[in-house]
């Protein structure tokens, strides 16, 4: 009994930090803009940057700069107005076809489903 308090509490803390739970899969931004069929409609999770804000988005990338291609997601949703530039984020969100027009003619985009967590 007494191990698995622990274990709880341990999951608790790490949820608290922004952690990943055990077997869930981080993906990157490439992999879902490249091959994109099979994750439309899907809550996922991805970490990456922010590389420009658009209006009502934010263009999210795998590296912390360099040029806008259609590869970059656009990303939006609840408390992407606060993402920052050159900081590296944990997303979860519904990986989408449409409804977004974004500067750089991705036609996807992540809505996300919670807040944007810092990692450091």
């Amino acid at each position: 009994m007494r191990k698995s308090g622990l274990a709880l509490g341990l999951m608790a803390g790490a949820l608290l930090a922004g952690a990943v739970w055990a077997g869930e899969v981080v993906h990157k931004v490439g992999k879902l803009t490249w091959h994109p069929a099979g994750y439309v409609g899907k809550v996922l999770a991805m970490k990456g940057y922010v590389l420009q804000a658009g209006d009502g988005y934010v263009l999210f990338s795998d590296e912390p700069g360099g040029a806008i291609s259609a590869h970059d997601l656009p990303v939006q949703g609840t408390g992407f107005d606060q993402m920052k530039p050159g900081t590296l984020y944990l997303l979860h969100g519904t990986f989408v076809k449409g409804g977004l027009k974004a500067s750089n003619g991705n036609p996807y985009h992540l809505d996300l489903t919670a807040p944007p967590e810092p990692l450091h």
